[in-house]
């Protein structure tokens, strides 16, 4: 049996549910938590921040797992995985109301762990969700769409920064009241109708499982540059301005919040265009290794900048590699799922490759140390991991 062509108003709902999860939690990791371990943290902020990533990365891992199964099973037994998804939404909004009231170093950790169990209990069936019901050739159309939600997310976090959006308090309450208004609409109307297909062949199976190993080496690599550039991005822009004072809470970020903007717009138009050029080739790979390359020329010329402006071009094309990548990715390793009753275990497997690097970016970034001795070498490394992880992909052989 084959998918159903997945209709306009499903991959729209789909595509703003998808970029109001990013926008759920990009905030959280790029703006919010560096800000509050600022404040609480005083002198060891770096090292707080890097705790509070490590723990919720571990939490992360096993909640995307356990949920991707739970919601497995939600699917066989109801044909829905939509309880899970809301439930996840919940916690959330209380797991930035809890990082709000944070006041000391404990406070700050559990609010975070609150935070990685709503994001990965929303996250984990919301992505299996693709898997579930869109066909191999709208794949990539599709992941286009999601690729975007990264970049949003980024977007989003920016827009934190802005003066004129009152206390810390009132920006919480409008980043929970975004995700909710974008994720709600999709868990009310969304249709779970696919007829699923019949396992695969064993043979084939086996080179699936062969496949997806080498899928997920290839993202976890570039993940952890991406999450590197996601955690630490605001500190290397502080940096790079000169501007201590940012770091302390000051709103006036003008420069960094056009920055990530402008480098949001571009990774947005590159993102659509390769998820729709991909499914008219039905080849993954070439957009895999150009998307690796442009991210690691960004992340080195992100390293060598001496000046704003060459940051801004070097934090551009990371991104925007960064992003095509992801979701050409997204569209590969769903065409290598090895078996259509545990998609969502599967896939929270996959998404080790989203937490396990918020666990090694931070220890990449305690053993660089860039907070003293800036951020090329780390920054290099990045780059050197991102060109190996676009190598890797290149060795799936059951798809092209």
């Amino acid at each position: 049996m084959r998918f159903l062509s997945p209709g306009r108003g499903f991959v729209l709902l789909y595509a703003l549910a998808y970029a109001g999860m990013f926008v759920g939690f990009m905030p959280f990791i790029m703006v919010l938590l560096p800000l509050k371990v600022t404040a609480v943290g005083g002198e060891d902020a770096v090292r707080l921040l890097s705790a509070g990533s490590l723990g919720g990365a571990a939490v992360a891992s096993i909640a995307n797992i356990a949920f991707g199964a739970l919601s497995d099973r939600s699917y066989r037994r109801r044909g829905t995985r939509r309880g899970w998804i809301v439930a996840g939404l919940a916690a959330l909004v209380l797991g930035h109301g809890a990082l709000h009231f944070s006041f000391d170093a404990l406070t700050l950790l559990l609010s975070v762990l609150l935070l990685q169990i709503g994001i990965n209990m929303s996250f984990a069936p919301l992505t299996t969700i693709m898997a579930d019901e869109v066909d191999d050739a709208h794949k990539g159309l599709v992941a286009g769409f999601l690729g975007v939600a990264h970049p949003i997310g980024a977007m989003s976090a920016s827009v934190m920064t802005l003066p004129g959006l009152g206390g810390e308090g009132e920006r919480y309450a409008l980043i929970c009241a975004l995700f909710v208004a974008m994720i709600l609409p999709f868990t009310l109307l969304m249709r779970e109708a696919a007829p699923q297909p019949a396992p695969p062949p064993e043979p084939l199976r086996e080179r699936r499982r062969i496949d997806f190993v080498l899928a997920w080496a290839s993202r976890m690599l570039i993940q952890v540059a991406g999450n590197g550039l996601a955690t630490y991005g605001f500190f290397y822009f502080v940096w790079v301005l000169d501007r201590r004072d940012l770091a302390k809470g000051s709103s006036e970020a003008g420069p960094i919040v056009w920055t990530m903007t402008g480098s949001t717009i571009v990774a947005v138009v590159l993102t659509l265009v390769a998820g729709r050029l991909s499914d008219r080739a039905m080849r993954r790979k070439p957009f895999l290794a150009a998307a690796a390359c442009a991210m690691a020329a960004g992340l080195v010329t992100m390293a060598f900048a001496q000046s704003w402006g060459v940051a801004a071009i070097g934090h551009a094309a990371a991104l925007s590699g960064l992003s095509v990548f992801l979701a050409t990715h997204s569209a590969l390793a769903m065409q290598l799922l090895p078996s259509p009753e545990h998609r969502g275990r599967d896939l929270g497997v996959l998404n080790l490759t989203n937490t396990l690097p918020a666990m090694v970016a931070p220890l990449l970034a305690l053993a660089l140390a860039p907070e003293r001795t800036g951020y090329t070498l780390w920054l290099v490394a990045l780059a050197a991991g991102t060109l190996a992880g676009g190598a890797i992909a290149l060795a799936v052989r059951t798809q092209d």
